[in-house]
Order: structure tokens, then sequence, then C-alpha cells
């Protein structure tokens, strides 16, 4: 099989990324194509996962190396499979119109990537991108939730900019918002004195926070661009059934910024940090999932 490899001879990323190019040419565009795909995803997900986590425990250290790179090898498997199901919707549509479930998916390979680079980057993050790597193989299954009409509002690149600043800015505040859960449980189970079981897999609680407010510092940076797009690019904003979706928005960004600041200026950190990041993400999903809800179900419209 293609995805299979051991801890001593994990497949090269090459033979892989070849592998899924003759795969996505020799399968026809079909649903059935499409839900075998999106299985392989999850399975190559979770498969990466198990490598990882086994990385952390306790184990010889000859062996660690090799099972991380093993999992590398089936995360870089699983992001190709994972574009390729996505491009299949996508390019199957007349314009860049994506459904909840297909947006959902997107923010999902946006955070596969995320966990993969900084799993390269720092083998002590092998745990933390286990984990969300697992939450990416859920959402890549849902790509495929059947054909779907929309009557897209307005078309074009500025849109597309817009769509992709805005899936940009959810991946990386829904990691920063993972990590601030992560550090949650954390912390209580450090405060307690309890075993730290599972959680041992996850960094130090200095390591966590850092990689919280760089995620959360990316994401507000993107999100910034996205909000500043879309008041650039689409015409009468308030106008088209939009304006609870900027309203929101707004507030989360008014409220991530508020986090970033004190973190800079007063040092927030903690309870305090956590707090304000779980409210900010609250209004995020409110505002964007919320809103695509009701265009799409209710009035029968899409955004990006």
């Amino acid at each position: 099989m293609l995805v299979l490899a051991s801890a001593r001879e994990p497949l090269s990323d090459g033979s892989v990324f070849l592998g899924l190019v003759l795969l996505r040419y020799a399968l026809p565009l079909t649903a059935s194509a499409s839900h075998v795909l999106s299985t392989l995803a999850l399975a190559c997900y979770l498969a990466a996962a198990l490598w990882l986590i086994s990385s952390m425990r306790q184990a010889a250290l000859a062996t660690i190396g090799g099972r991380r790179i093993a999992g590398l090898c089936l995360s870089v498997a699983a992001v190709s499979v994972h574009a390729i199901v996505l491009w299949q919707g996508v390019s199957a549509k007349p314009e860049f119109a994506l459904s909840i479930a297909e947006t959902a998916s997107l923010v999902g390979f946006g955070i596969a990537l995320i966990a993969v680079v900084a799993c390269m980057r720092q083998a002590r993050f092998a745990g933390a991108s286990a984990i969300l790597l697992a939450i990416a193989g859920l959402v890549a299954v849902t790509t495929n939730e059947g054909s779907r009409e929309f009557a897209v509002a307005q078309q074009g690149w500025e849109l597309n900019i817009h769509i992709a600043l805005s899936v940009l800015a959810y991946s990386l505040i829904t990691v920063g918002t993972g990590l601030a859960i992560a550090l949650t449980l954390l912390d209580r189970r450090l405060r307690h004195r309890q075993p730290l079981g599972w959680l041992s897999i996850l960094p130090s609680v200095a390591t966590l926070e850092s990689g919280m407010f760089n995620a959360l510092g990316g994401g507000f940076a993107a999100l910034s661009l996205g909000l500043f797009s879309g008041f650039f690019f689409i015409d009468d904003i308030f106008a088209q059934s939009l304006s609870r979706k900027v309203i929101l928005s707004c507030a989360a960004w008014i409220t991530l910024g508020a986090l970033l600041f004190g973190r800079w200026r007063f040092g927030w950190r903690g309870r305090m940090a956590r707090n304000w990041t779980l409210g900010g993400y609250l209004l995020l999903v409110l505002a964007y999932f919320g809103s695509k809800l009701v265009l799409e179900n209710v009035l029968g419209r899409h955004w990006g």
C-alpha cells in the first residue's frame, strides 16, 4: 500500500507525492471516488497521529526519530489526498463557492498544514500536531456533502482573495484556540498535582502558551487583511444580508486585538488570556458559520 511505512523505512515525500498524483488521474471525478479519497485522507491522518503520539512515548532514542519521520510522511500523504478531494469539489463548480462542509474541510486542511510545519520545526510539538491532524481528518470526511446549488451574490477574484484570507485567519485562530484548550487542561492537572495521562504527549506550559500567541498573532493579521478586503472589494457590504457577519467579525477582531495588546503591554497570560481567546473564537464561529448557515439554508444565497 502507498501509505504504509515502517518506522525504520518510512516513505520519502517524493514517492508519496508521485503516487498521489498518479492516484488523482487514475480515479474518475465521481462522487464514489471522492468518498473513497475522503476516507483515505481520514485513515492517513489518524495513522500519522498515532505515529507521532508513539514518538512522544518513552522509548529507545533510536526509534523516536524514525517514528516521527514516519508520522510526518503519513501527514504529507494525508494532506496531499485532502488537497485532491478539495480540488475535485472546487473545480467541479463554475465559481469559487464553498458550502459549509467544504469550508470546514478547507479550514481543516489549513490546520493540517500548520500542524505538519510545527512538527517539522520542533519535535516537541509532535503530540499537539497529532491532535490537530486527527481533527483535520474528521473534517476531511465531511467535504462531500452532495451537490448543492447557490445563487452566488458576487463573483470575481476579489471575493476569492477575501475567502482565502478568511480561511487562513480561521485556521490559525482555530489552532490558537485548540492550544488554549490544551493549555487549560494541562494547567488544571498540574495545579491539582494529578497524573497527566494522555496530556503527557503535550509540550510544556510555556511552549504551549508561546505557540498559542504565535498562532493568534498570525490569525489576527490574516483576519485584519480579510476584513479590509471585504470592506474594500465587496459592494454594499451592509446591504447584502451580511450585516450580522460584519458586526460579529469586527467584534472578534476587537476581542483578539485587545488580547494581543494586553499580552504585549501587560503580559496577560493564564486564565485571562485563555478566556479572551475562547471569547474571540466563539464570536468568529458565530460570524462565519452562523452567517453561512442562515444565508445558504434560509435565504438560498452564498458568500465565501
